[in-house]
């Protein structure tokens, strides 16, 4: 799934930063009642309809409270909370992304919302947490994980120094370009993509534990090491083509399905793809990293959250409780096949011989939560920028990453320090 990811972190972000001119807490929290209502507005992205209808009679027997359900994407629903919210037309509880938590957060469309205890892991908590308060409940995760094809290889590569040994195989040698090679593919261009590299080496994105954007540190040392060793790839194995951050995901897809490449780093969201295309792969955690480090990719996935605006948010609070808990959790991967963020949903799954789980699960803990500070938006274009500018050779990684940084810091400034 992952559309929230699909449409381009840079594109989606920019777009959220631009609405939080103006906004502030809606006073329409304070008119909420304690009691609950008899009717709760629920919004659920269309591809959820089998299993909302399954729980849906189970929570209105449980509250004696009538469930009305409406199916929206859930990036148009996040949305236009900002202006059905206020005029009485928005929903009380919807999905949201975790990154988008935050950003609504912060512009007061999203009350604070309770946890129910051991239900989640502290990245899951943390992915929910905006400035020290919680503002929604889990319901899935996400991750990049390593896809490798199991007619090219016995075993998915544990490092990247197997990695760069495929890549100086003949066999994997690119039809136009018989110079370079695609034995490994990877959309680095993306910085959802190749933060795991440069936080691996030592870079961060924001400073203490990205809730310091005053501090970045995307041109450290490390972060600078790390957009070395990716530059290498670019230059000395990959087509000219992987620059190209329109197409480049495309031809990805392409070489893999096709079975021209050994192994692929991407998320969950491909798996119907590549089963569509009947190429017959595995699922792995990431490969470590030259210096033994692991790759820390993004901890994504999606919440349910309490609108703000809701006159109902007592029975908001009961869905979230209730369609978390682990009956219904467990629920939701079966009827949905995604990955549950409640440990003991996520155990199951995990356990249950389905490689993605376990993959997505084990490289989950070692990531870094989807980094939800509204200025997170400035970040996505400018580190693209970077890796494409080191990558083609017009900077060295260097150079490229004091520019990212230099441009990240002045549009946080302009926009946010005023």
């Amino acid at each position: 799934m992952s559309t929230w990811k699909k449409l381009g972190m840079g594109v989606l972000a920019t777009g959220l930063a631009l609405t939080l001119v103006g906004c502030g807490n809606s006073k329409s929290s304070s008119s909420s009642s304690s009691k609950m209502g008899k009717t709760l507005k629920v919004s659920a992205d269309p591809s959820y309809k089998s299993y909302m209808k399954s729980v849906i009679p189970k929570f209105e027997k449980k509250y004696n409270v009538k469930v009305k359900v409406s199916y929206k994407a859930m990036l148009d629903e996040d949305d236009a909370l900002k202006l059905d919210g206020p005029s009485g037309k928005g929903p009380d509880v919807l999905m949201a992304p975790y990154d988008r938590v935050g950003q609504m957060a912060s512009q007061g469309q999203l009350t604070t919302a309770k946890l129910a205890s051991g239900r989640y892991n502290a990245v899951g908590k943390k992915s929910v947490t905006y400035k020290g308060k919680v503002y929604a409940s889990p319901v899935t995760i996400e991750s990049d994980v390593l896809y490798y094809n199991k007619k090219l290889l016995k075993n998915a590569p544990k490092n990247f120094t197997e990695l760069e040994k495929l890549a100086q195989n003949s066999k994997y040698a690119y039809a136009n370009d018989k110079t370079k090679n695609v034995a490994f593919l990877t959309q680095w261009t993306n910085f959802y993509n190749s933060f795991g590299v440069i936080k691996g080496y030592g870079g961060y994105v924001f400073g203490d534990n990205n809730t310091n954007y005053k501090k970045i540190g995307l041109n450290n040392a490390g972060a600078v090491e790390g957009l070395s060793y990716m530059t290498k790839w670019f230059t000395k194995y990959w087509p000219s083509g992987m620059q190209n951050v329109t197409s480049n995901e495309n031809f990805v897809t392409q070489q893999f399905t096709t079975g021209k490449t050994a192994a692929v780093i991407d998320g969950p969201w491909m798996a119907a793809t590549y089963k569509k295309s009947k190429v017959d792969y595995g699922v792995a955690v990431l490969p470590t990293l030259t210096n033994g480090k692991d790759y820390q990719a993004f901890a994504g996935g999606k919440a349910w959250a309490i609108s703000n605006y809701s006159k109902n948010k007592t029975a908001a609070q009961k869905w979230l409780d209730f369609i978390s808990n682990n009956a219904n959790q467990k629920s939701f991967y079966k009827k949905t096949g995604e990955i549950p963020a409640n440990t003991v949903a996520r155990k199951t799954a995990s356990d249950s011989g389905d490689a993605m789980a376990a993959a997505v699960s084990k490289q989950y803990d070692k990531d870094v939560p989807l980094i939800n500070l509204p200025q997170m938006a400035e970040v996505w274009t400018p580190a693209q920028t970077m890796m494409t500018n080191a990558a083609a050779g017009k900077m060295t990684p260097k150079q490229a990453a004091n520019k990212a940084t230099k441009t990240i810091k002045t549009n946080i400034s302009q926009k946010y320090d005023k």
